[in-house]
């Protein structure tokens, strides 16, 4: 990839916009609860050692949304991601509405992921960034 390097602040407005863009897409529009563990940046490694990067990303419940819809809410999601051009690497086995995907063309992690109680929820995390954008000097 020869795109500008992205700082901390808009991979987390890139997440932003994916998760809401998903959410946006469903027939039945979830109400969006934060996952506060989800907000922490992690460090990169690089050979086992941080290297300065870090990965961010941003997670949501998806309230309000029938639980028996769980895998019409994965067939509509899977639909917004392959349309918007991302890329599917792995589903849940039958009847478990679970999905990963990679975005295009700049590779953010994104997850529907079933929960304990029947909940889903949407995840997206960056590809490791500098915080500021760049290499510290």
């Amino acid at each position: 990839m020869n795109e500008p390097a992205l700082s901390q602040a808009q991979a987390i407005a890139r997440a932003e916009q994916l998760i809401r863009d998903t959410a946006d897409a469903l027939a039945t529009q979830p109400r969006l609860e934060l996952i506060e563990s989800s907000v922490a940046p992690h460090a990169c490694l690089s050979d086992d050692q941080p290297d300065g990067k870090v990965v961010v990303g941003r997670a949501y419940w998806l309230r309000d949304v029938p639980k028996s819809e769980n895998m019409s809410i994965s067939q509509q999601v899977r639909a917004h991601w392959e349309a918007a051009g991302h890329r599917i690497v792995a589903s849940g086995r039958a009847g478990n509405p679970d999905l990963s995907g990679e975005s295009r063309p700049d590779g953010f992690t994104l997850t529907l992921t079933w929960a304990e109680g029947d909940n889903l929820y949407l995840g997206a995390a960056s590809p490791c960034v500098w915080p500021d954008g760049r290499p510290s000097e």
